[in-house]
């Protein structure tokens, strides 16, 4: 009796041992995951254009430049491994906030009463499905389609996304190279999505042809390539491009040299492909088919200490037209610099000191003053914040994380907000988790 015990034990050890070495694809069954962004500026709640505008355009970054007050994230993900070892993904995104209010982030009351919803309000970021390693496609394969950010990345100070594809479509991958269709209509109004002309009144849709392969290993880091095709329908061309190209390589490795990790990119853009060359969505709207730029971007984070780490963020970008007056009002576009530096001292596991330092000048071309005394303005803000947190890392959440803010330009006259003129101070608390 103990003796066939010992055998059915022994088998049923054997299948256990063989259900471990099956790794599941993807991980089995539903997960939830969650962002939080709530914003208090004291006393006052700022127009997006005395915040969020001045993060977007690299004059200035951190907790008081994020624009909205609140900011919630939920993405349900549904995962699902079979026999035949293929594997699928649900992915539902729903956010809360984003742009809340028409261009106001305004403190609604626990009564949600107030009536701020016109736009920014509750929507769903992200919808799609995703098969992989079918029986009739190579191992490594997937596929999908619905809605859905596709491979986005951003600064680690500006917080500003660089590269990406919102939108609707569907793609392929096989590894780490793959081709994906993105389509979008521009605009935040259903008005904006139509062609002004008289005579046509159809949708303006963008779609982008993405191309990408990431992955390649050189020079002590990896390379990624992007390349985007990108076209537009029903649009007058002498008003506005009706397509563009889009051109990028990113090379990942540690801290330039030390303990830590870098991102470096640079992209190129031509006509719809303006706004930075890789960043793709319903903003991508009213560039001149002539319009070219230049985006460089170079940020990571150094492990100085034991204590002390250091995150820092370099943006260059620069629109040129040399055949006709860009959108900017000028002939010569414009060009921005911005220099963004993050000391973080971690005190214990529950508390740490950050200071947030931002430096940038906006350089415009010919006739470009925008009502300034000089073509050329430079930005400059510093912040100081204790951090109370369940994890002092640089990365670490969730926190709260009480601030004072600094700022001042080159031009004395500059409003950052209608309240103020020339240098101002703010003051307010922010709190901030994932999971």
């Amino acid at each position: 009796m103990r003796k066939v015990s010992l055998i059915a034990a022994a088998v049923a050890a054997s299948f256990a041992a063989g259900s471990a070495l099956a790794e599941d694809k993807v991980e089995q069954g539903w997960q939830v995951n969650g962002y939080g962004h709530l914003l208090y500026n004291v006393g006052q709640s700022l127009d997006l254009d005395e915040s969020y505008t001045h993060r977007r355009d690299y004059r200035a970054a951190g907790a008081s430049f994020s624009g909205n007050p609140n900011q919630v994230e939920f993405t349900v993900t549904r995962g699902d491994n079979y026999d035949n070892g293929a594997w699928s993904k649900y992915v539902v995104k729903t956010e809360y906030g984003n742009n809340e209010g028409s261009g106001r982030g305004f403190y609604t009351s626990s009564s949600g009463s107030e009536g701020f919803g016109e736009s920014g309000q509750l929507e769903f970021k992200e919808a799609y499905v995703e098969l992989g390693d079918l029986p009739y496609f190579a191992e490594g394969t997937s596929i999908w389609a619905g809605k859905r950010y596709l491979n986005r990345q951003a600064g680690i100070i500006t917080k500003e996304y660089w590269k990406q594809s919102s939108g609707v479509g569907g793609g392929i991958q096989y590894e780490n190279m793959g081709v994906a269709l993105v389509s979008v209509d521009p605009g935040d109004s259903f008005e904006s999505k139509k062609d002004k002309t008289d005579d046509n009144d159809s949708s303006t849709t963008l779609t982008s042809l993405d191309l990408y392969y990431s992955g390649f290993e050189a020079l002590d880091g990896r390379f990624d390539f992007d390349i985007k095709f990108m076209s537009r329908e029903n649009v007058d061309e002498d008003q506005t491009a009706e397509d563009g190209l889009g051109l990028g390589i990113t090379y990942s490795r540690d801290y330039y040299g030390f303990d830590g990790w870098t991102t470096t990119a640079l992209t190129y853009g031509k006509g719809i492909a303006s706004t930075k060359g890789l960043n793709f969505g319903q903003w991508v709207d009213g560039w001149g088919k002539d319009d070219e730029s230049l985006f460089f971007t170079s940020y990571g984070v150094a492990n100085v200490s034991d204590n002390l780490q250091l995150g820092t963020e370099v943006v260059y970008w620069k629109l040129y037209n040399d055949k006709t007056e860009s959108v900017w009002g000028s002939k010569d576009g414009v060009q921005r610099f911005f220099f963004g530096a993050t000391p973080s001292y971690k005190v214990n596991e529950n508390l740490r000191f950050e200071t947030i330092l931002t430096y940038a000048v906006e350089s415009l071309g010919e006739d470009g003053t925008w009502g300034r005394e000089d073509a050329d303005t430079s930005f400059f803000t510093a912040t100081f914040a204790p951090v109370f947190t369940a994890n002092a890392d640089y990365w670490g959440r969730p926190q709260i994380k009480p601030f004072v803010t600094y700022m001042s330009s080159s031009e004395d006259t500059y409003n950052w907000s209608k309240d103020a003129e020339g240098d101002e101070t703010r003051v307010g608390i922010e709190a901030e988790i994932w999971f």
